[in-house]
């Protein structure tokens, strides 16, 4: 499955602009209230939903005769992304074991 690079490239720009409002405007108020945060990826759903609709863009157009459906998948890809990018970027903590794992394994080899 081949996706129009440039189609492709608004959908990662909306996952980008997605995590950094939700991060913003969304968390903070997680945060000051105590939520549990794993109820943080609907709001990034639903912003990447409105992006999506706003741009009309439809990453599966090529593959999805039918432009809803086409456009409810490309919002789930680009919140999903959103939430990929969150867990990578805000949560560096979760990383570390990995690296020091890395670290661990060269310095015996």
């Amino acid at each position: 499955m081949e996706f129009d690079i440039t189609v492709l490239g608004v959908v990662i720009g909306m996952m980008v602009l997605a995590n950094r409002l939700v991060a913003a405007l969304v968390t903070p108020l997680w945060d000051k209230y105590g939520w549990d945060k794993f109820w943080l990826m609907y709001p990034a759903w639903i912003l990447a939903g409105v992006l999506v609709w706003l741009t009309g863009v439809n990453l599966f157009a090529a593959y999805i005769p039918n432009e809803l459906i086409g456009k409810i998948l490309t919002a789930i890809v680009a919140g999903g992304g959103s939430n990929l990018l969150h867990d990578l970027t805000d949560k560096t903590d979760s990383l570390l074991p990995i690296f020091e794992g890395i670290k661990e394994d060269e310095a015996v080899g």
